[in-house]
């Protein structure tokens, strides 16, 4: 009986570990806006210290939909992601965790530790 439960939770944590919320490479186009500040995997952006490169993708979407629903403020951002669909939002997120790391690491910078993926 032991085996059967440690099988049953194996599998579950394997098939919940292949689902993803966004497709990273509709999101690799989807994000073409987001690129001049944000910077890609050839580009750091015109802010550097914004990349968004390697960061999870739970926490970009928590806090991009901050920006959506007016709970952060930055008239720039707030107007940027607005039009953002919810699937949007998701694609954008996949696709920058899918890089991997910043272009230009920015040792130190740090942004995103104090936001809770659950917390919407």
């Amino acid at each position: 009986m032991k085996a059967f439960k440690f099988i049953a939770v194996v599998s579950t944590m394997v098939l919940a570990s292949q689902v993803q919320a966004g497709d990273a490479q509709a999101g690799a186009t989807k994000a073409a806006a987001c690129v001049a500040c944000h910077g890609s995997a050839s580009f750091p952006g015109i802010f550097p210290i914004v990349q968004l490169a390697g960061r999870d993708a739970d926490k970009l979407a928590t806090k991009t939909n901050k920006y959506r629903t007016g709970k952060l403020i930055s008239p720039m951002m707030n107007l940027a992601v607005m039009p953002m669909t919810d699937k949007d939002v998701e694609d954008v997120s996949a696709y920058y965790q899918s890089l991997g790391k910043p272009y230009m690491p920015m040792p130190g910078i740090r942004g995103d530790e104090d936001i809770q993926a659950s917390a919407q």
